[in-house]
C-alpha cells in the first residue's frame, strides 16, 4: 500500500504546474551554475599554473647556491577545485597565497583574487540550488499533503479503508522525495555533461564518489523540508494556514537563523588583531635580544670578517634560531586562534539546517575552510622539508660551517651554509595532497549525523501529529 500511496503522490505532482515550474528553474540554474563555472575555472587554472610556473622559475634561479635555496620565499597558490562547481563555499573569501622558506611560513593570506572594488554575492553552485530553491519547493509539494486532502475528503476516504496511518505518511513522504529526485538528478546531470564536455575541467575517478555523496546529502537536507511540510500539514485544517506557517519556516530556517548566528557569534567572539601579533612578535624578538649572552659570548655580534674574534657563529646560529622558533610559535598561536574563530561560528550556526548542509558538503568537494586549513599545514610541513633537503645537502660541503640558521648575512658572509650549487630536480616541490573520501567522511561526520538525526525527529513529530489528526 505505501508504493501504491507513494506512485499516486508522484503522478499527481508530475501532472501538476509547481513541478513543471519547479523542474525549468532548477534544470535552468544548474545548466547556469555550470557554464558559469567552466568559464570561471578556466581561467582560474590558467592563472594558478602561470603563477606556479614562476615561482618554480624564481626557484631555478636560485639553484646556483644552496644558501639561496634556504632563504627563497616561495609563492604557493591555491589551486582551483573541480569540484568547485557542487560547494565553492567561501572560496572567494578565504586566503589563497603562501608564503615559506626553509625557516618560516607566513601567514596565509588572499592574492591577486577577484575585484575587490565588486560586491561580493554567494556563488552559484548545486548547494545554493539545492538549499534556496529545492528547499522551498519541498515545502510547495508537501504543505497541502495532509489538510489538503482532509478539506478535499479524499483523506477520509482512504483511512477509511482500515490502511495504517503509518503507511499513508510513507507513502506520502516517498512521493514528495522521489518527485524532488527527478529535477535534482536532471539538473545535476546537466551541470555534469556542460563540466565533463570542457576540456579544461578534469575529474578524478574519486571525485564521482564525493558526487554522489554531494547527492545523497543534498537528499537528506530536502528530506527535513518535506517532513516539516507533511508536520505543519498535519497540525493545521487549512492548507493556505500551512502555507503560511511553512513560509515562516523556510525564512528562519534558510535565511533567518544563519546570518543571526553569524551576528551574535561576531559580537560574542573577540577577533585577535594583527596589531596584537605585531607586538608580541616585537616583545618576543627584544626579549631574546637583551638575553643573547645565555645562547653563547658574543651571540649579539657579527662581524662581515669571520676572523674577527668577537665572532661566534655557533652561539650566533643558536640565538638566530631560538629567535625564529619563538616567532613561528606566536605566529602558530595567532593562526591557531583565526582557526578557532573560523570553526567556533561553524559550531554555532549548526542551529541552522542550511550551514550543516553547506559544510557538509565543502568538506566533500574539497573547499572551504577545512581545505584551506589543511593546505597552510601541508605548506608549513614543505618548509620542514626544505630544511632537511638544505641539512643533508649542506653535510657534503667540507667549507661550510654547517650552522643551518635563518640568518641571510651570516649564510653569505661566513659560509655557515654552502654555497655549492645543488640540482634543481633534486629540491624539493611543493604539491597539494586532497582529503581522501575516508578523511573528508570523518570531517563532515557530525554534520550528516545532525542532518540524520533532524530527520528521524522531524518525521517522529509528523508520526505523532498525523496519528492524532481528525480527518473529519
Amino acid at each position: 500500500m505505501i508504493r501504491q500511496i507513494a506512485v499516486k503522490e508522484v503522478l499527481e505532482n508530475l501532472l501538476s504546474l509547481r513541478f513543471t515550474l519547479s523542474l525549468l528553474l532548477t534544470v535552468s540554474l544548474f545548466a547556469v551554475c555550470g557554464y558559469v563555472f567552466v568559464n570561471g575555472y578556466r581561467e582560474q587554472l590558467q592563472d594558478y599554473w602561470k603563477r606556479t610556473n614562476e615561482n618554480l622559475s624564481a626557484l631555478g634561479g636560485q639553484s646556483d647556491a644552496l644558501y639561496k635555496v634556504a632563504f627563497h620565499k616561495q609563492g604557493i597558490y591555491r589551486k582551483p577545485q573541480p569540484l568547485a562547481v557542487c560547494a565553492e563555499g567561501d572560496e572567494k573569501s578565504l586566503p589563497n597565497f603562501f608564503a615559506v622558506n626553509a625557516f618560516t611560513a607566513d601567514l596565509p593570506r588572499i592574492k591577486g583574487q577577484a575585484n575587490f572594488a565588486l560586491p561580493h554575492f554567494s556563488s552559484l553552485d548545486w548547494v545554493l540550488i539545492v538549499s534556496l530553491i529545492l528547499s522551498f519547493a519541498a515545502m510547495v509539494f508537501t504543505y497541502d499533503g495532509i489538510c489538503g486532502e482532509r478539506e478535499a475528503g479524499t483523506l477520509r476516504m482512504v483511512l477509511a479503508n482500515t490502511i495504517p496511518r503509518h503507511e499513508v505518511l510513507l507513502g506520502k513522504y516517498l512521493g514528495a522525495m522521489v518527485t524532488l529526485m527527478i529535477p535534482l538528478i536532471a539538473g545535476m546531470l546537466v551541470s555534469l555533461i556542460i563540466v565533463a564536455l570542457s576540456k579544461d575541467v578534469s575529474l578524478a575517478p574519486a571525485a564521482w564518489s564525493r558526487i554522489l555523496a554531494i547527492g545523497f546529502l543534498s537528499l537528506l537536507y530536502l528530506s527535513i523540508f518535506v517532513l516539516s511540510g507533511l508536520f505543519v500539514s498535519s497540525r493545521t485544517g487549512h492548507s493556505p494556514n500551512a502555507m503560511a506557517i511553512l513560509l515562516l519556516v523556510w525564512v528562519v530556517f534558510v535565511i533567518l537563523l544563519p546570518s543571526l548566528c553569524r551576528i551574535v557569534f561576531e559580537i560574542s567572539y573577540k577577533e585577535p588583531s594583527p596589531a596584537e601579533l605585531d607586538r608580541r612578535l616585537e616583545e618576543v624578538t627584544k626579549q631574546l635580544w637583551d638575553n643573547h649572552e645565555k645562547f653563547g659570548k658574543n651571540a649579539g655580534s657579527m662581524s662581515g670578517n669571520l676572523s674577527d674574534p668577537m665572532n661566534n657563529p655557533p652561539a650566533r646560529a643558536r640565538l638566530q634560531n631560538a629567535i625564529v622558533d619563538a616567532r613561528n610559535d606566536i605566529t602558530d598561536d595567532y593562526h591557531s586562534k583565526l582557526l578557532a574563530q573560523a570553526f567556533g561560528h561553524r559550531d554555532f550556526a549548526r542551529l541552522s539546517p542550511v550551514v550543516m548542509y553547506q559544510r557538509a558538503a565543502e568538506t566533500f568537494a574539497g573547499t572551504g575552510i577545512n581545505r584551506c586549513a589543511n593546505l597552510y599545514k601541508q605548506v608549513k610541513g614543505y618548509g620542514l622539508n626544505l630544511k632537511e633537503f638544505v641539512r643533508s645537502e649542506d653535510s657534503k660541503d667540507p667549507q661550510s660551517l654547517h650552522l643551518i640558521g635563518p640568518e641571510h648575512e651570516m649564510a653569505r658572509s661566513w659560509r655557515a651554509i654552502s654555497h655549492n650549487p645543488v640540482s634543481f630536480d633534486a629540491i624539493p616541490k611543493f604539491q597539494e595532497r586532497d582529503f581522501t573520501v575516508a578523511e573528508s567522511l570523518r570531517l563532515a561526520v557530525w554534520d550528516v549525523g545532525l542532518l540524520a538525526l533532524l530527520n528521524v525527529a522531524l518525521f517522529g513529530a509528523a508520526f505523532v501529529s498525523f496519528l492524532r489528526y481528525d480527518v473529519r
